[in-house]
């Protein structure tokens, strides 16, 4: 079974017992080391689990918590803030996310980390306004194409609809960029909720903060799109195609900040999100339906 490891809160990864013997015997481990695994109701120093006693490592009284040294960061961008460590802290959660398990996961940092991907992303954005057709213009062109007999009548409102001011679409543009962050953190509230369903012990802090993570990385990674804005077709078609290596990236960066499983934290995603669409979407579209059709029998 595996077992969850924490230092002075900060959670170090999931380890099989028999990495945590070995590292106790190397001193990757202290008995004061917090662990926890299915089934148990709480956090328990290693020293005080029975089957790790054998590796010689005493049982955690208070002091020895005391003396255990802070666990210390290696993600680049808790070390220093810079273009640097941002730019070396979006390759480790991408090539090597085992990486992310020791960081701190303040989420005053993390929230800087999201600004500053949206900032790299903001001439790209720039340049989609400058080269882009009118959203409208270019959707309807796209349905146009389509051999449908419905897509011809949508087609024609959109292309005679008045173009976007110029300055609404740029004020939208970087108001939108301005409350991403925020919105991602409070989207990863719904997350928390469902880890906990779960029993899965990940404070409120370090899920927004990886979750704030893993969506920069994503930002910066998928920023080059932006210049395709001129053709609809084409951005449909690469969103199906990275639809699934841009999950792979974020789950995997997000579950190493978690130090949860990338595949549980997909499938926590998975129910929140679709327990938050039957209620907030389904059950009012079917109490609306139930009301009009017992007003229509009157």
């Amino acid at each position: 079974m595996q077992i969850h490891v924490a230092r002075h809160s900060a959670q170090l990864g999931i380890f099989s017992p028999e990495e945590i013997v070995a590292g106790l015997q190397s001193g990757r481990f202290h008995a004061a080391d917090l662990a926890w695994r299915d089934g148990m109701q709480a956090w328990t120093p290693l020293g005080d689990w029975p089957e790790f006693r054998v590796t010689g490592a005493p049982a955690s009284p208070g002091a020895a918590m005391a003396a255990t040294p802070a666990a210390e960061s290696t993600i680049p961008w808790e070390q220093g803030k810079s273009l640097g460590s941002f730019f070396a802290t979006v390759r480790l959660a991408i090539v090597n996310p085992a990486g992310l398990a020791s960081g701190r996961y303040a989420f005053g940092d993390w929230l800087v980390f999201c600004y500053v991907a949206l900032a790299i992303s903001l001439p790209f954005q720039a340049v989609r306004l400058a080269i882009a057709p009118d959203p409208n213009v270019a959707f309807g062109e796209f349905l146009q194409g389509l051999p449908y007999d419905w897509a011809q009548p949508v087609a024609d409102q959109m292309l005679k609809a008045p173009p976007a001011p110029v300055g609404l679409t740029i004020a939208s543009t970087i108001g939108g960029l301005a409350f991403a962050p925020l919105m991602y953190a409070l989207c990863a509230l719904p997350h928390w909720v469902g880890q906990r369903v779960f029993r899965i012990p990940v404070s409120v802090e370090r899920t927004v903060a990886a979750t704030l993570l893993a969506s920069g990385a994503l930002i910066l990674l998928m920023a080059p799109f932006q210049l395709l804005a001129f053709n609809v077709g084409v951005q449909l078609l690469l969103s199906c195609l990275f639809l699934i290596p841009a999950a792979i990236v974020y789950f995997r960066g997000f579950g190493a900040a978690t130090g949860v499983s990338p595949w549980k934290q997909f499938g926590i995603s998975c129910l929140v999100w679709f327990v938050l669409f039957c209620c907030c979407c389904v059950a009012p579209l079917m109490l609306f339906a139930g009301v009009f059709t017992k007003a229509m029998s009157h």
